[in-house]
C-alpha cells in the first residue's frame, strides 16, 4: 500500500473502464501516436477520472480536435453527472513521457479547468501489472509532476486491464479517427465492456 499523499495535496482517481480505455488506446495503436481525452468530477481536492474518450492515432488537426472537444463536452452535460473535461492522454511510438508533443491540447484544457492533468503512457509497465501512466498537473501556469502516491486505481482494474490487453479486446476500442472514417463506430465506446468483468469492478471512491 503506498504511502498517503502529504496534507493539500489532490488525489487522483481512475475508474476502471476509464483506465482500460486508455491502455487499450495505446496498444491498438502502438505505432502511432496516440490522444485522448479524460472527463471526471472534481471533489474538493480528490479528481475522479470516470471515462476516457480516445481521439485520434494520426495528426491532431485543429479543426477536427475543436469538433470531438466540442462533442465531449455535449457528452458530459447530457451525462447529467457533472462530469467535465479534466485532462488528456497520450502515447509516444518511442514510449517517451514527454509533454512538449501534446502541450498546445493541454494548455487548453487546462485553461478551461484549473485542475487539470495530462497522462502519457508507459506500456511497459504492463507487463509487472503496474499502473502505465505517468501524469503531470496544472498549476500557476506550469506542467508538474504528480507523485505515484497521490495516484489510485484498484489492483483489480489492474489485473482486468492487463487480462483484456492479453485477450487482444483492445482491437475493438474505437477513436475519433475511426468515427471520421466510418460515423458508425460509436467513439464513445459505451458498449465496449458489455459482458466483460470490467464493467462489474466497483468505481473508484
Amino acid at each position: 500500500m503506498p504511502p498517503a499523499p502529504g496534507p493539500g495535496q489532490k488525489t487522483y482517481a481512475f475508474d476502471p473502464q476509464a483506465y482500460a480505455k486508455v491502455i487499450m488506446h495505446g496498444c491498438k495503436h502502438s505505432s502511432e501516436a496516440v490522444v485522448g481525452v479524460l472527463i471526471g468530477v472534481l471533489s474538493g481536492k480528490a479528481l475522479r477520472v470516470v471515462d476516457a474518450v480516445p481521439l485520434f492515432h494520426t495528426h491532431s488537426l485543429g479543426p477536427m480536435l475543436k469538433i470531438a472537444f466540442m462533442l465531449i463536452e455535449q457528452h458530459c452535460r447530457s451525462s447529467g453527472n457533472g462530469l467535465e473535461i479534466i485532462g488528456i492522454y497520450h502515447g509516444s511510438v518511442s514510449g517517451s513521457t514527454e509533454l512538449s508533443p501534446v502541450k498546445g491540447i493541454a494548455d487548453k484544457v487546462a485553461s478551461n479547468f484549473g485542475s487539470a492533468t495530462c497522462w502519457a503512457l508507459d506500456l511497459a509497465k504492463m507487463s509487472q501489472r503496474q499502473f502505465a501512466l505517468h501524469g503531470m498537473y496544472h498549476s500557476k501556469d506550469e506542467w508538474k509532476q504528480i507523485s505515484s502516491e497521490a495516484v489510485s486505481v484498484s489492483d483489480e482494474a489492474l489485473k482486468q486491464t492487463g487480462r483484456a490487453i492479453s485477450e487482444m479486446k483492445y482491437l475493438e476500442i474505437v477513436d475519433f479517427d475511426d468515427h471520421l472514417t466510418d460515423a458508425a463506430l460509436n467513439w464513445l465506446n459505451t458498449d465496449l465492456f458489455k459482458g466483460d468483468p470490467i464493467a462489474d469492478l466497483a468505481t473508484a471512491a
